[in-house]
């Protein structure tokens, strides 16, 4: 038999996978962090905690293929924390949907790419760092807006290793890093860290 503590767990992880905080359980409606807090012998805080981590493995799972401007990652929370967030991912079999100018990296970016984006007020730094797993030549672009040809802020296209790109706001909004590849047949596994400021 499943006890308070557990049953509620599950009432959360029900009410996250289903982007909620609430649902309804036997015909009441139940609202699952409300029910943790409430818990006897539970540490409302931790549990909070626990359940908001909850809530973003789900968030995370579902941007999980940031193959388009409409499916970008938004990597926002993890960036602001000391020492940003780091997301690996593989552009093998991704289209490409941006492609920046190519005084951009010095080539032109039309292999594969996968999309990431930070949403941060003016006046920060954001700084990316996208290294390849594998040989393959990667190519890094901070643009904004997210299309197929956008701004480019910064842009990075060595002959191997990591690529790191760099930008200060001057205006809050959405900005996008942008894991490319200089011709259509560069794609392959990375690692991806991104920071703001």
């Amino acid at each position: 038999m499943l006890s308070r503590v557990s049953t509620v767990l599950l009432v959360v992880l029900a009410a996250c996978a289903q982007g909620s905080s609430g649902d309804e359980v036997d015909g009441r409606a139940v609202d699952a962090k409300q029910d943790l807090i409430d818990a006897p012998g539970v540490d409302a805080a931790s549990t909070i905690d626990a359940a908001t981590s909850i809530d973003a493995s789900v968030d995370a799972a579902s941007g999980a293929v940031p193959d388009t401007c409409a499916q970008a990652q938004d990597v926002t929370a993890g960036a602001m924390v000391a020492g940003g967030i780091t997301v690996t991912g593989d552009t093998t079999g991704y289209a490409d949907d941006v492609r920046p100018a190519s005084a951009c990296t010095g080539f032109l970016p039309d292999g594969p790419d996968a999309i990431y984006s930070v949403t941060v007020n003016a006046g920060v730094t954001i700084t990316a760092v996208a290294t390849p797993t594998t040989g393959w030549d990667i190519s890094l672009e901070l643009v904004q807006p997210c299309t197929a040809t956008p701004t480019c802020l910064d842009g990075s296209d060595a002959i191997s290793g990591p690529e790191t790109v760099m930008f200060t706001t001057t205006a809050q909004g959405t900005y996008f890093i942008v894991v490319d590849g200089y011709n259509p047949g560069v794609a392959g596994p990375y690692s991806l860290n991104v920071r703001v400021q």
